[in-house]
């Protein structure tokens, strides 16, 4: 009989209930340990989600870097309602939070309600700027609407107006990827709160709340500026199951996982560095901003030639597979991951590397060959075609490339040798397709030769 060893540490929903405890603690309040319980499980239940894969519990630890328990209060919260990727509100919060949103289908609308009955629902809809029976969208904030509604109507029974007035401020700024100026308009808002509800912050308080929230906010998206793009990548493959739920089942098609590969490209192409952290009156320091936005211009830049990468090794393999007899499971062409099965892989049928000119980045190509920093649960770390692809044509020639039709004219612009090599290798790997590869790169060779 064999005997598992302990783990050590505390459980989730305990380190949950910790965080509460000592945020509350540092607001002077002592919380029975029944309501911390209550709490940890409602934050646990709404972030477990199948369809989460970044925005989890343990992202909430992560971000939990501070120790404004204000600003922990609002990590706890930020990210408990995310309806695109769970499918609605989750049914734990519906008691909580029917009453609130009105959700048909990708229609959402602040339910109407008197200010005077609710007041907690006016203070949230004050600070985020939105008047009952407006339509939300989750572009202009609906999940961290919801987010911290759930917030105060969790925890109002402990704490004050003007102290919630604060843990939704932190909340509303963790709206990603707006225009500088949201903080500005954030800071007024706050400011009519005050007026409105009596809040006792003054304008000196209503700036050092939305620094706070603007501190939370850069938390909440640090990765981007990781020092090292291989870790920035990995938080990066964490969020493509919930953005493209093809990649969660387990035989998704080669046309699926390059649709998703070039939806997160067009993202980060498009995606500017200041419109990731945040400013606001010195916070974060004038150097410590500039030097936040340089290290997220080179990830970015270097997470978008990757994806291209990716994109084209997997329109490769696409345009094989049309070619052969049509979109086929990616484990078909490229054998099964390496936890699933110890087979054939295609990376172990792939040429000898060539060394490669000045057209290639080598921290690119090093994230490629080598991998990102951690495993995922539907792809390699590594991209052993995308690195043989690239080493071979570097960025100007796949950029040429990318810009073809698949099929034919994709594989025709790109050396004809180097992609009959390509087919030969996947035809020892998708034996059902055997001859009609071999035929395929047969063609490709001889027009090489030609």
């Amino acid at each position: 009989m064999t005997h598992s060893t302990p783990s050590d540490g505390p459980t989730t929903l305990a380190r949950l209930a910790e965080m509460f405890r000592v945020a509350m603690a540092g607001l002077g309040k002592k919380v029975e340990s029944s309501v911390l319980e209550q709490w940890a499980v409602a934050i646990h239940s709404s972030m477990s989600g199948r369809g989460r894969s970044y925005h989890t519990v343990e992202h909430v630890f992560t971000v939990n870097g501070g120790n404004d328990p204000i600003g922990s209060l609002a990590i706890l919260f930020h990210d408990t309602v995310y309806c695109e990727v769970d499918g609605g509100l989750p049914r734990a919060l519906e008691p909580v939070l029917g009453d609130a949103l009105h959700v048909d289908d990708d229609h959402v609308e602040l339910c109407a309600f008197d200010p005077k009955q609710d007041v907690l629902r006016a203070l949230v809809a004050r600070i985020f700027g939105f008047e009952p029976g407006q339509r939300v969208t989750f572009q202009t904030g609906l999940n961290e609407l919801a987010s911290a509604l759930l917030a105060v109507r969790s925890l109002e029974s402990h704490l004050d107006v003007r102290t919630l007035a604060e843990v939704i401020t932190c909340i509303e700024a963790t709206i990603p990827f707006r225009p500088q100026e949201a903080e500005d308009l954030l800071f007024e808002r706050l400011a009519e709160a005050d007026r409105e509800h009596g809040l006792g912050l003054g304008e000196e308080g209503v700036e050092r709340a939305v620094r706070r929230a603007v501190e939370v906010a850069n938390r909440d998206v640090g990765n981007f500026a990781y020092e090292d793009p291989a870790a920035f990548l990995s938080h990066t493959w964490e969020i493509l199951p919930e953005t493209s739920p093809t990649l969660r089942m387990p035989a998704y098609t080669l046309g699926e996982y390059r649709v998703a590969m070039t939806k997160m490209e067009g993202f980060l192409a498009s995606l500017a560095a200041d419109r990731v952290f945040r400013v606001f009156r010195g916070t974060p320091s004038g150097p410590e901003y500039e030097a936040m936005l340089a290290r997220t211009t080179k990830n970015l830049g270097r997470g978008t030639r990757y994806l291209r990468q990716k994109v084209l090794a997997a329109r490769v393999l696409e345009s094989l597979a049309q070619l052969t007899g049509g979109d086929a499971p990616v484990s078909l062409f490229m054998g099964d991951l390496p936890f699933e099965a110890d087979s054939h892989r295609l990376e172990d049928l792939l040429g000898e590397l060539p060394t490669f000119g000045e057209d290639v980045d080598e921290a690119v190509f090093r994230l490629l060959s080598e991998g990102r920093k951690k495993d995922s649960g539907f792809d390699l770390r590594h991209s052993p075609l995308a690195a043989y692809l690239y080493a071979h044509l570097g960025d100007t020639r796949s950029d040429r490339a990318l810009e073809e039709a698949d099929g034919w004219p994709l594989l025709e612009v790109l050396p004809r040798g180097l992609v009959a090599g390509v087919a030969r290798a996947t035809a020892e790997i998708a034996l059902t397709r055997r001859e009609k590869l071999l035929a395929l790169a047969d063609q490709l060779a001889a027009k090489a030769s030609a």
